[in-house]
């Protein structure tokens, strides 16, 4: 199920739906790569397609490989904090070179070019935003992610028709401070399910 949605330079605040802001929970049937054992967190959902990013799946790079292609004092600033460590997630497949910001809005990021998905979640990608986050001693939780996952007017609407996905509402604990490797499961148990094995039909997800 190849995401088929080009996402603008400037993303639009979200309108919310039966799937926006929240999240979308891979079924155990799921098979493409890209999103097996994916918690995807939904940011627009609207008439010509939807946004999201998974939010449980490390890449290879970490925050400091990112600032230090951008500047390398932020890279040794991230360092010294202890956050240069931490890794960059996978977004999704669609422009994997593309960074976004994840982080919990306040006074210690610019809200310029950047929109509230929900409740205590937002989302940018401007160096301003980066820059801000790096800089501030207590900025609060903040994630980078590359690339992102689109979908078609109508493909995520027969995607979860079909059983592939289970739609949930948002927790921002799911998003900065629940585990990566434990984050799918979680949000499986919190629809009542049991991550070992169920099964999605017409009527919904059943054990």
């Amino acid at each position: 199920m190849p995401p088929e949605k080009a996402a603008s330079d400037e993303i639009s605040p979200p309108s919310p739906t039966e799937l926006a802001p929240g999240f979308l929970v891979a079924a155990p049937a799921l098979a493409d790569p890209n999103f097996a054992g994916s918690l995807v967190l939904m940011a627009e959902h609207h008439p010509e397609g939807a946004l999201g990013f998974v939010v449980n799946r490390p890449g290879s790079i970490t925050v400091a490989d990112v600032l230090q292609g951008i500047d390398g004092g932020l890279r040794a600033l991230a360092e010294a904090r202890g956050r240069g460590r931490a890794p960059v997630l996978v977004g999704g497949p669609v422009q994997p070179e593309r960074l976004w910001i994840l982080f919990r809005p306040g006074p210690h990021a610019p809200e310029e070019g950047a929109v509230t998905v929900g409740a205590g979640v937002a989302l940018g990608g401007s160096r301003e935003l980066l820059e801000a986050l790096v800089r501030a001693e207590s900025p609060g939780p903040f994630t980078l992610l590359l690339g992102y996952a689109g979908w078609a007017p109508l493909q995520l609407e027969r995607e979860v028709a079909a059983g592939a996905w289970v739609p949930m509402r948002l927790h921002e604990d799911l998003v900065f401070e629940v585990p990566l490797e434990q984050r799918w499961e979680s949000a499986v148990r919190r629809l009542g399910l049991d991550p070992s094995g169920f099964m999605v039909g017409g009527g919904g997800a059943s054990a």
